[in-house]
């Protein structure tokens, strides 16, 4: 770990981190205890929009991923908090002019006001083409008029909004001399000293399946006036006559809207790979002191074949994020990330893989766990109720895929290219070549019968591409390279029928990566080794469930009693092997 992430996880450690959720507080309490929790973190330094692509140092990129990862894993509501308020400050930072950012930068940078991002609307949901809150130019006053036109045109799920968000970036169509001129920025404040202001309304959006603390709203406005500084500029403006121009054309404003989305994705996809991270390495020491038959879990065959597909999963996942995170600096020192198609098209790809591979692990992790696995205090099911809806914000999985597989059709030579690079390391297993060439077989049926199922797929085996490329040129070591082999067999077998009809593998080399399969699943696992693969620091592992105390704890915890040893749940020994 570096010095940085060491760092944060004492601190998420600390008291004023420890536990997530204090007993007794109201949901609303526990909201505003965590936007308190991310506002030190944002004074701490470890995160802030300065160090997003683009404005801070590329080379330090990578690490502030991690960070924000990590977060992530230990409360995906605090997570949230931090990406709602960034996001919406992102939208502001890259696309307002000189005197706005010279205006708002600060506050931003420093969560002096609370921001937050209000783009979804009930009816459009993910397609945010067609959002119909509309900001109106008055020439007689100069002001821009915000409105919901319909309730089902309110914009929904919009965190930090409920209680606490004192300024909205919204995302509407800007109607100049009764012509749309399309989708734009406007900054919008909520609220003055605590009070909603005129013209604002916010409902709940709540309560919610998950994700608890990040207090979500429902907005809607009417009549509500704005000074005509509250349009972002950078690329539009309307003169003293009333007279609107851009230099970019209608769609353009439309795509230049959305770039903001590329960062916003990179959040809940690293959040996603560490939670799954977490849950493996609270599964794999309860697997080490729970016994069944006389026999540790791990001794068991077929539990290990599951615990080291879930590992697999997880591991996959955050080889994916090193993968993005890196490429991604290395392409914004060359071109802003905002308006970079191929590193969209990619980190959508990611996103799609890490998120939805996090609903199987952490489901398969509880289960693991047996009963236990379902208590709240053993962190897998609190990490599986908050990450079952990562697939769907930041851009439901499916129309992610319509959308990157568009944009890859589009720079179709550009992005074959990173991916041919991201195939290619030295010494990688032959399944990488197999799952490179089904990645350009999905993508020619996208391009022959359009967006759909073949989408989905596509996404799936650029993810898997990535991760195994990644893992390839990283093994890890002998258990390392042996979980890479069973990720990528599986990866084939995933997409078997893909293969077979485009003859990149025959039916009997199926039967032998089924084997191969089979034979990397089922040997003995060290948990040390195991743990380390994982590398979760020991300061995130809370769950009772991960010491060899855990019987004690969970009886300590059931009558009220003071636990019976430290609150910290000690490390499996060596010669803790099945």
């Amino acid at each position: 770990m570096t010095q940085r992430e060491k760092e944060l996880v004492r601190a998420l450690a600390g008291p004023q981190f420890a536990p997530v959720r204090p007993p007794g507080l109201s949901l609303r309490e526990y909201g505003l205890l965590t936007l308190r929790r991310a506002r030190l973190l944002n004074e701490a330094g470890f995160t802030a929009n300065s160090q997003w692509l683009g404005r801070g140092d590329g080379a330090a990129f990578p690490d502030f991923l991690r960070t924000m990862g990590w977060i992530g894993a230990y409360d995906l509501s605090l997570l949230n908090v931090l990406v709602s308020h960034q996001i919406a400050g992102d939208a502001l930072l890259s696309h307002g002019g000189q005197e706005q950012l010279s205006a708002h930068g600060a506050e931003i940078d420093r969560m002096a006001k609370v921001y937050c991002f209000a783009a979804s609307e009930l009816y459009a949901g993910s397609d945010l083409k067609r959002v119909r809150t509309t900001a109106t130019y008055d020439h007689a006053d100069g002001t821009l008029v915000l409105r919901t036109p319909e309730p089902g045109d309110s914009k929904v799920w919009i965190g930090n909004s409920l209680h606490s968000g004192d300024v909205a970036m919204v995302l509407c169509r800007l109607v100049v001399a009764g012509r749309d001129e399309g989708h734009h920025w406007i900054r919008v404040p909520l609220r003055e000293n605590g009070t909603v202001l005129p013209g604002v309304s916010v409902g709940r959006a709540e309560p919610k399946g998950g994700v608890t603390a990040n207090q979500t709203g429902v907005l809607s406005f009417e009549d509500c006036r704005l000074p005509l500084s509250a349009l972002m500029n950078r690329w539009a403006a309307v003169d003293a006559d009333g007279v609107y121009s851009s230099p970019l054309p209608r769609h353009r404003r439309f795509e230049e809207c959305l770039a903001t989305f590329t960062h916003e994705r990179l959040f809940p996809s690293v959040g996603a790979a560490h939670a799954q991270l977490l849950a493996c390495a609270v599964t794999t020491r309860y697997a080490v002191v729970k016994r069944a038959f006389g026999t540790p879990l791990i001794g068991h065959a077929h539990y290990r074949t599951r615990l080291s597909t879930a590992v697999c999963r997880a591991l996959a996942s955050s080889h994916t994020m090193e993968a993005l995170a890196s490429l991604a600096a290395v392409r914004a020192a060359q071109d802003p990330p905002a308006g970079d198609q191929v590193l969209h098209a990619l980190i959508s790809c990611g996103k799609s893989g890490t998120t939805g591979d996090a609903r199987h692990t952490l489901a398969e992790t509880r289960e693991l766990c047996g009963g236990l696995g379902y208590h709240d205090a053993n962190q897998i099911t609190p990490l599986l109720h908050d990450y079952e809806i990562a697939v769907t914000f930041g851009g439901d999985n499916t129309v992610l895929g319509y959308q990157a597989s568009r944009y890859a059709l589009r720079r179709r030579a550009e992005f074959d290219a990173v991916l041919d690079e991201a195939a290619g390391p030295p010494g990688a297993p032959a399944a990488l070549r197999q799952l490179r060439a089904i990645c350009d077989v999905l993508l020619d049926r996208v391009e022959k019968h359009g967006p759909g199922e073949d989408s989905a797929r596509w996404t799936r085996a650029v993810h898997q591409t990535l991760a195994v490329g990644h893992w390839a040129a990283h093994p890890g070591g002998r258990l390392g390279g042996r979980l890479l082999d069973q990720y990528a067999a599986a990866c084939l077998l995933e997409h078997a029928l893909t293969a077979l009809r485009a003859g990149i593998l025959e039916a009997d080399d199926l039967l032998r990566l089924e084997e191969s399969h089979r034979a990397a699943a089922s040997p003995p696992l060290d948990a040390l080794e195991l743990l380390e693969a994982l590398g979760v620091p020991e300061e995130l592992i809370t769950a009772p469930i991960a010491g060899k105390d855990f019987a004690e704890r969970h009886l300590a915890a059931a009558h009220d009693t003071p636990p019976p040893v430290a609150t910290r749940p000690a490390a499996p020994e060596r010669e803790a092997r099945a």
